[in-house]
Parts: structure tokens; sequence; C-alpha cells
């Protein structure tokens, strides 16, 4: 199925989402192959954008064991080091539900997912999937700075969602979750963190980037993007 909206990343232009069916369930090995041809999960549903006048879209992931920080990124690791990670399965927490609805209130206010807090933060964090998933909490003296939800598929590890403390800026929370997760692949053994969609005109996805090497699902098929740092 499918569904048109307006686009998220750039305004001008309206997004055609392909899902695959919500009625049924979305089998691990099902979600993987869909993950290896571009798409993305949501919950239990995945989707691809595929609009018809527009690719801007490109499903991006980073070969984890060729990754080298640049001097930005080894900073933000080490201005980090005082936290500690604890990995879990998905579970419900109050502190957690806090840090996301403020999270959703301050870097995305009035896009509707501020007033769906409650509600999408039990949404994905409920234990229904059928993936393997993992949180990745990141704590400072017992208190969550940041929090990452991630899957673990076949070929992979696949960000799905991270929020973390907006107001500590200095420490680059965004960035260090995903030099975390880089790190935690590398642990359990994935050759590949997923990142999602990178759109080259759009300022919020310029971070990703800065990950380099950066692989792209293009015309088909995963290649090395060219692109600066």
């Amino acid at each position: 199925m499918s569904t048109l909206q307006t686009c998220p990343y750039l305004p001008e232009q309206e997004e055609l989402l392909v899902l695959s069916d919500p009625r049924a369930v979305l089998e691990r090995g099902e979600y993987d192959q869909l993950l290896q041809n571009g798409f993305r999960r949501n919950g239990p549903v995945a989707y691809r954008p595929m609009c018809p006048q527009c690719d801007a879209c490109i499903s991006v992931r980073i070969p984890v064991d060729q990754f080298q920080p640049d001097r930005g990124q080894k900073r933000t690791w080490a201005r980090n080091q005082d936290l500690s990670l604890r990995v879990a399965r998905p579970y419900r927490n109050a502190q957690h539900a806090r840090l996301f609805a403020d999270y959703q209130r301050l870097r995305h206010p009035h896009g509707g997912m501020d007033q769906e807090a409650e509600r999408l933060y039990a949404e994905m964090m409920a234990d229904t999937s059928p993936v393997d998933s993992r949180l990745l909490i990141f704590e400072k003296d017992d208190e969550p700075l940041a929090v990452a939800l991630v899957d673990q598929v076949g070929r992979g590890l696949s960000a799905v969602y991270t929020f973390y403390r907006t107001d500590l800026v200095k420490r680059g929370l965004g960035i260090f979750a995903i030099l975390s997760q880089i790190e935690w692949a590398r642990s359990q053994g994935f050759p590949y963190l997923y990142l999602g969609y990178w759109v080259a005109e759009s300022p919020k996805m310029d971070y990703k980037r800065r990950f380099s090497p950066l692989e792209g699902f293009v015309a088909g098929a995963w290649r090395p993007l060219s692109i600066h740092r």
C-alpha cells in the first residue's frame, strides 16, 4: 500500500510512501530483506519513499570496520567518556518518557510528534515487534541523557530512533550516540550501521555526511557515496 503526504525534508515536495501491509506480521527475515532494499521500520510497518518526481531520499549505511572518526567526532567521543552505557531490551520507563517528550517539544515543535509524544513513546517501546531490538541507554549518575533504539538484523544494526537532552549542546549527544552505535555494531560483529535516509538538500540531514565512508542504496544497489565531510 502507499500514502501521499507533505514531505518532511523538502517543504515544496509531496512524499509518497510505500508501506508493508500493517495487518501482516513483519517477520525478521522479511524485514532484513526489505532493509537491504532501502526500506526502514516504523513500529510494525516497513516503509520507503518512492516519490514519482523526486529521488532525493537515499537510504544510507556505514561500513563500520572502515569508519574513521574525524577530529570533531574524536572530540565528541572524548567529551562523553564520563557517560555509562547500558543495553536493554525495549521497555517503558518514566524518565525515558519525559526525555522523549522534552526532545519532541524542543526539536520538533508544532510538527505533530510533540503533541503525540506519550502515545508515540509507548508505541516505540512496545515489545511486540518480531525484530530483535535493543535500547542503548547513556547515563550520568543514573540519569538518562540519551536513549537510542536499534534493530539487530542479519546484516547489520539499524538505527531506529534516538532522543536526548537537547540543552547539553556541547556534548553533541546525537553524534555521540551514532559513534557509540558504530562501536557497538563492531563489538557484536555487525558489518553495517544503517542510518536511515539522507537528503542532500535537507539541513536536518547534514550531519550524516560526516560519517565516512558512507554507502547509499542507489539505482537498486548499495554503492559508495562521494560526499565531502
